[in-house]
């Protein structure tokens, strides 16, 4: 008797579904996605222009940080490590290169520019993008008094190393891993020109 009295228990009723309101609240919700996703298409045309030109203007002053010149003529070139390669024309002359490279850091790649001149050597390095550890890796990528050691150096020696070898740069105490991969950039971009003193 007890266990035919448990089976009788009423517990909760089970709910109805309604297929029509069902149908309704899913027409809503995608109703509302698509409306989304329109505003955020429409957002995006008219944002992108300016944030492209911003991203332009952002590239330009890195070029002319590292190498001034009139004007920079990109080259159709390949290389490992090697986003784009731009001549350096000033008064109707080639004064040398500007190197878009990347290279590891120790949070992800180090996005950078590095200015040559015609004889094979480094003129400045910019960094464009990053993600190091701050008050670590950016004691490299973020000091452009470190980065400037960089500024005459070329392959003559060898291939640039940190703190120590025939061509050596010297990195930032804790940030090895951040010197070392600026140094990688900035070899690969030697490396894309390939130009020896």
């Amino acid at each position: 008797m007890m266990a035919e009295k448990a089976s009788r228990t009423p517990g909760r009723p089970k709910p109805d579904i309604d297929p029509p309101y069902v149908l309704r609240i899913t027409g809503v919700l995608l109703g509302v996605c698509l409306a989304v996703a329109l505003l955020l298409g429409i957002v995006n045309q008219v944002t992108k222009p300016r944030i492209d030109a911003i991203q332009a203007e952002k590239i330009r002053a890195a070029m002319s940080q590292v190498l001034p010149a009139d004007s920079y003529e990109p080259l159709d070139f390949t290389a490992a490590n090697v986003t784009a390669i731009y001549q350096a024309v000033s008064d109707g002359k080639d004064t040398g290169w500007v190197v878009e490279t990347s290279a590891a850091g120790s949070q992800g790649p180090i996005e950078m520019m590095v200015g040559i001149d015609s004889e094979g050597k480094v003129t400045g390095v910019s960094i464009v993008k990053h993600s190091e550890t701050p008050n670590i890796g950016t004691k490299v990528v973020g000091d452009q008094a470190v980065l400037d050691r960089f500024t005459g150096m070329s392959l003559e020696a060898g291939e640039i190393t940190v703190n120590g070898g025939a061509n050596r740069f010297d990195g930032v105490s804790g940030a090895t891993v951040s010197s070392r991969g600026v140094a990688a950039g900035v070899n690969a971009a030697l490396a894309a020109i390939g130009v020896t003193p």
